[in-house]
């Protein structure tokens, strides 16, 4: 059940047993609260730094009837300091008497960060009767990538001490997808700021619910949906991992190479391959991956850089689709009308889609929903690693057809982009084109599957698919270039326009210095082929001179 904005039932005050605020806490249930390590650890003895609290807080229940003071311990097992490094910061309350009645804190995995609004409600020292505040989520940060970084307005509420163990709720659906945590080190107090770090910068961070279900497992029966991870990726390994391999997914993934489709082939389920794959998917997860120092598996892919992890083996393409639409939380939405290519829509960013051959439906599987994702792979730049069993000729020679046609019309759109920067702009890059000689070796390999052995054939077609993905790769990149130069010289044409507007607007169009700078500046742009470095330059010098004449106006005004 959700709940309106400001009717929570679930909100916690925490204080010290001398009333005290400390930070605050979300219900789960009747009986146990979610809060910060710091925020409890702040009640006790400095000495027991880390140690597992034994002493009682204060959870004033705000968001029930009559706001109920009970008290609380941490419970036996549920508690995870914060390390040295940043990492971890979490504990679990239990309330000596129940809550008396929810709902509680709806917790969801996260599905994608950017952008994203959510809403906070703590208490700090000058409102203690609670305040909320909104923010944007950006990225992963901190150590490890555990934490999402949070910015709000630098104006009006902001995220400061006593926000920490707040619920983190995103705006549009309700949900909570994380906690209010900071262990951020002000030079000057010489002091950790918990819960935002300096007063007035509107940044914060927040602790992902699948990092607290990799701390807390016994919270993962109160989340509905799925792991990003399928099961059969987490069972215990007894082959080492081919360490070559893995360190080429941490790369793939962590994107330090172009890549958009990464297709491997790993033998069997007990190979080393197969290890490496499992082990990725493992160790990018929050959930998942083991509470060490991200420094200690130099080989691993960032943590959150694989969005989800799909098994296909035995499975239908229908299941398989409606895997990927539900890990980006669209089971219910309207899109999904029969015929609706969910999977296409709300592809993750990065995926990795396992023993495609063993699947119950291989060639509808590739056809469905690995073609139109692979299709996006460019221009969305997706990470696709796409593994089969065997060697799967036929499978793969499909997959590669569909990405030589994208690198055609990847490479005809570049060349459409390049004519139209071409008449403006000087020095655009060209694309050296690919797709045609690479047609031509598509059409050999066919040709070649029924007098060619295996093992020849397979070398050869894993060879052009690598050729095929540097193409498509530069190809895109190329074209994104054209169309940033392009871009530039609209920006700066319409920034001179605009300065010059309000040139006009306080009287300065006769100025005789700033006739002469824009001048000089409108030329250079409408002289094509525009060289976009002087172009910008003398546009910046411009626009610098009129905000100069209209500040010192201002100033003289009085205003």
């Amino acid at each position: 059940m959700i709940v309106s904005l400001g009717t929570e039932p679930w909100p916690v005050r925490l204080r010290d047993q001398h009333g005290g605020v400390l930070g605050a806490g979300m219900a789960l249930d009747d009986r146990h609260v979610l809060t910060c390590a710091h925020v409890v650890a702040a009640a006790g003895d400095p000495s027991h730094a880390g140690a597992e609290p034994t002493w009682t807080v204060l959870a004033d229940l705000v968001g029930q009837p009559g706001d109920p003071t009970v008290p609380a311990q941490v419970v036996a097992g549920c508690w995870w300091p914060p390390t040295s490094d940043g990492r971890d910061d979490i504990a679990l309350l239990e309330l000596a008497a129940p809550a008396p009645h929810g709902p509680f804190a709806p917790l969801r995995r996260m599905r994608g960060t950017w952008d994203r609004r959510v809403v906070m409600y703590g208490f700090p020292e000058t409102v203690v009767h609670g305040v909320y505040v909104e923010a944007r989520l950006t990225g992963r940060s901190g150590a490890g990538r555990e934490r999402v970084e949070m910015i709000s307005a630098t104006t009006g509420p902001q995220v400061s001490p006593g926000f920490s163990g707040s619920a983190v709720v995103d705006a549009q659906t309700g949900h909570v997808v994380g906690m209010v945590v900071s262990t951020y080190r002000d030079g000057g107090r010489n002091q950790d700021v918990a819960g935002g770090a300096d007063p007035g910068s509107g940044l914060s961070w927040m602790i992902p619910v699948e990092t607290i279900l990799g701390r807390l497992p016994r919270l993962r029966a109160q989340v509905p949906g799925e792991s990003s991870v399928d099961p059969s990726f987490r069972s215990a390994e007894d082959t080492p991992a081919n360490q070559g391999v893995l360190r080429q997914l941490a790369d793939f993934f962590g994107r330090l190479s172009s890549d958009n489709v990464l297709v491997i082939v790993v033998d069997h389920r007990e190979s080393d391959v197969a290890a490496a794959v499992r082990q990725a998917a493992v160790l990018s997860s929050r959930e998942l991956r083991p509470s060490i120092d991200p420094e200690t598996i130099p080989d691993a892919p960032p943590i959150g850089s694989i969005d989800l992890a799909v098994d296909a083996t035995d499975r239908s393409t229908k299941d398989v689709s409606r895997r990927i639409a539900d890990w980006a939380g669209q089971a219910d939405a309207a899109s999904t009308a029969p015929g609706h290519d969910r999977a296409a829509d709300t592809a993750p960013r990065s995926i990795i889609i396992n023993n495609i051959d063993e699947a119950a439906e291989p060639e509808t599987l590739l056809s469905e929903v690995v073609l139109p994702l692979v299709g996006e792979a460019p221009t969305r730049d997706l990470r696709m690693l796409l593994t089969f069993r065997g060697e799967s000729i036929p499978l793969r020679t499909t997959l590669l057809a569909s990405r030589v046609a994208s690198l055609q019309a990847t490479e005809e759109a570049t060349r459409r982009a390049y004519r139209s920067a071409a008449a403006v702009v000087a020095d655009v890059p060209r694309l050296q084109p690919r797709a045609t000689e690479l047609r031509i070796q598509l059409t050999k390999l066919r040709a070649a599957a029924a007098t060619t052995d295996g093992d020849t054939l397979a070398a050869l077609l894993a060879s052009t698919e690598r050729a095929t993905d540097r193409a498509l790769s530069n190809a895109e990149s190329v074209r994104r270039e054209i169309v940033a130069r392009e871009d530039l010289w609209s920006e700066l044409h319409g920034r001179l326009g605009a300065y010059r507007a309000m040139a006009v607007q306080h009287r300065l169009a006769e100025d005789p210095a700033l006739g002469t700078s824009y001048r000089r500046a409108y030329d250079l742009l409408l002289t094509a082929p525009c060289d976009l470095v002087a172009a910008e330059a003398a546009v910046r010098r411009y626009t610098e001179a009129v905000s100069h004449h209209v500040d010192g106006r201002r100033g003289g005004d009085g205003s």
